[in-house]
């Protein structure tokens, strides 16, 4: 009976064993498949990745070539630089000149009396003050 049971223990050992070797090797297949799995989504991603910065270089050409098509050709709304006024003469040059600096000079003289009129109606605080 000894030799039975120890046989029957022996037996139940080896399946035991067999089963779990089954059991890792389905595991291992399991995770090689999830790794693959994985492997995929990271390439996929990646060429996800790539077509979309592609697509945004293309699009900063674009944009670029059209600013620079913008810039060669003034458009009808673009601010330009009005030509220098002509003056016919050097004597009438000058004498606009001369007649903007007297202008300039009646300005400054009116706007000194206009400061020292309001300085004079301040009183000083050394004066008395009038009862």
């Amino acid at each position: 009976m000894r030799r039975g049971v120890l046989l029957l223990s022996v037996s139940l050992a080896a399946l035991g064993g067999v089963a779990r070797a089954q059991d890792l090797r389905a595991l291992q297949a399991r995770n090689a498949a999830a790794h693959a799995l994985e492997d995929a989504r990271r390439d996929l991603l990646a060429s996800q990745i790539e077509a979309s910065n592609a697509n945004e270089q293309a699009r900063s050409a674009a944009r670029l070539r059209a600013l620079d098509a913008q810039r060669g050709a003034p458009s009808a709304g673009a601010l330009t630089v009005p030509p220098p006024r002509v003056i016919e003469n050097e004597n009438r040059r000058d004498a606009e000149l001369s007649a903007s600096a007297s202008q300039l000079d009646r300005l400054t003289q009116a706007a000194l009396a206009e400061s020292n009129a309001r300085m004079r109606a301040i009183r000083p605080a050394s004066e008395p003050k009038q009862r």
